[in-house]
């Protein structure tokens, strides 16, 4: 299987799976007065993580973003800002990988890594991108999309400084679980001696998605 299919395979498959979850878990949010941003953040965090140690491409994880972001258009009605939330935190994960993977690439090349260190590291990186990709969308927001919700300072002070701290906080735990199911994908490609195993669970799971989006699109 050619790798730039599977790196889009891949895409795919966890931004579906990653825009369904932001359906389901932010209606139930909502239903209860939870805050969303934190909770969904954390589950982008958990696919980014986890597509991105599979394959360290520059770019996918936006990509993945942009699959998730497409979902956002099932709901009703549809809100520039929330599609613009996804994208950014793609986008500044997807930096923040790059830059993280290019220094480690640098590091091998001299000095041998601690074994530990890529865990360690992307559950860091996570945890900061996070909270900037908050900060950033907050400014974006309201100087850029010249939303009047982001116009209220206590509403960016909110944004900012309490749910994104909180949303860089469930980024560990999520990141942490991205890494081992990665790691774990990994160990089975490696057993199998090929990659079709991937492309046969991808297809069935893509299936399921594609059904339930089509619930969804009948429901909203």
């Amino acid at each position: 299987m050619n790798p730039k299919r599977l790196i889009l395979l891949s895409v795919l498959l966890f931004g579906s799976l990653w825009g369904l979850g932001e359906l389901w878990i932010g209606e139930l949010a909502l239903a209860r007065s939870i805050p969303r941003a934190p909770v969904m953040t954390a589950i982008g965090v958990l696919f980014l993580v986890l597509s991105r140690r599979v394959w360290r491409a520059p770019g996918s994880s936006l990509a993945l973003a942009a699959v998730a972001s497409a979902f956002k258009f099932l709901q009703h009605p549809v809100w520039g800002c929330k599609v613009a939330a996804v994208l950014m935190v793609g986008a500044v994960f997807d930096l923040g990988f790059t830059l993280y993977e290019a220094r480690r690439a640098r590091a091998r090349s001299t000095v041998s890594a601690p074994a530990g260190a890529p865990i360690v590291g992307t559950t860091l990186i996570a945890a900061l991108a996070t909270f900037a990709s908050f900060v950033l969308f907050a400014y974006f927001a309201r100087d850029v999309l010249h939303n009047p919700y982001w116009g209220i300072p206590e509403k960016m002070t909110d944004y900012m400084f309490v749910q994104g701290p909180i949303a860089a906080l469930l980024s560990l735990p999520a990141a942490v679980a991205g890494s081992l199911a990665a790691d774990r994908l990994l160990s089975a490609a490696r057993a199998w001696a090929n990659n079709r195993w991937i492309v046969l669970r991808a297809v069935a799971l893509g299936s399921g998605a594609a059904g339930v989006a089509s619930a969804l699109i009948l429901r909203y």
